[in-house]
């Protein structure tokens, strides 16, 4: 019996199954093994607690493992791969295949297929293949430049839009909420640490512009809407782009995958709505889809 393993490695943590042909046989979470964003040490030992625990669930020796499959971001950084390549190897045997986290998580929705994959998390980024494996990107540009819809943007679109309702008087909750979060004793001291050099992560303001839109914020609802239908628009960009190179295939599916995506019903609402106006027939996944899942399909099929 063949044995995979399949993860999702983020930011702040890192997705883990071991699986055989047909079925997981355990599944764990850790810490982050990205070592751009903890220190080596910190990424091995999150590594070896994560793989612990796969084989104490499943009671296997990691070292049967024919190949392991990882989806991280920061490919196109050749430390990466010989980073995870090594990592990796000192645990769990067999053949190691390092790709991009859209890129299972555009397999966990159309494994091998066409088909578009809106990221709504931190970050935020549109991928579209085609039947033959070409893609590219719409938006993904960084918080600085782009990543519209995404948590940085819900961040600091919100607090930009409350600054601009208190000069025209307009009622907002959410400079109240920035204030107490940031500690802030006037607003002349929100926009000091908003405007510090590095910049403040504004991706931590975004559960705050959420809780004002639930309470029925109209600046805050008005930026959510914003985001989904920017993030809405940018997919059906990838569609027709995929028409184009494709004409004569069915229309590609659509489906989604990240924190914001998934767990702020404003935003994924008004994303579903603006693509929906503009390609009624498209399919959409109607949940978020498990980039686990694509790292197991990849890894069985040793597709690198």
């Amino acid at each position: 019996m063949a044995l995979y393993l399949g993860f999702d490695a983020g930011g702040t943590k890192t997705d883990c199954a071991l699986a055989d042909e047909t079925r997981i046989l355990a599944r764990t979470q850790n810490g982050s093994i990205k070592p751009l964003r903890v220190s080596a040490a910190q990424a091995e030992a999150n590594m070896r607690a994560l793989l612990e625990e796969i084989a104490s669930q499943s009671g296997v020796d990691l070292k049967q493992v024919a190949v392991s499959c990882v989806g991280t971001a920061g490919v196109r950084l050749p430390q990466t791969n010989e980073w995870m390549q090594q990592i990796i190897s000192r645990y769990a045997g067999g053949e190691i295949l390092v790709c991009g986290d859209e890129t299972t998580a555009l397999d966990a929705a159309f494994p091998g297929q066409a088909g578009v994959l809106v990221i709504g998390g931190t970050g935020s980024n549109i991928l579209g293949r085609t039947s033959t494996g070409e893609t590219f990107n719409v938006g993904g540009w960084g918080p600085a430049l782009g990543d519209e819809g995404s948590g940085y943007w819900i961040g600091h679109e919100g607090l930009r839009r409350a600054l601009r309702a208190y000069d025209f008087q307009q009622p907002t909750m959410i400079l109240e909420k920035v204030k107490r979060f940031w500690s802030a004793a006037t607003l002349g001291d929100v926009t000091n640490i908003g405007n510090e050099t590095p910049l403040p992560d504004f991706s931590l303001l975004a559960p705050l512009i959420v809780e004002c839109a639930e309470a029925g914020d109209a600046v805050a609802f008005e930026v959510l809407q914003l985001g989904g239908q920017m993030l809405g628009e940018n997919a059906v960009h990838a569609v027709c782009r995929l028409r184009v190179f494709e004409p004569d295939a069915p229309l590609p599916g659509i489906a989604y995958v990240g924190g914001i995506l998934k767990g702020v019903g404003f935003v994924r609402e008004s994303m579903m709505e603006t693509i929906r106006r503009a390609l009624p027939t498209v399919a959409i996944l109607p949940e978020a889809v498990d980039p686990v899942i694509g790292a197991l399909w990849r890894a069985r099929n040793r597709v690198g």
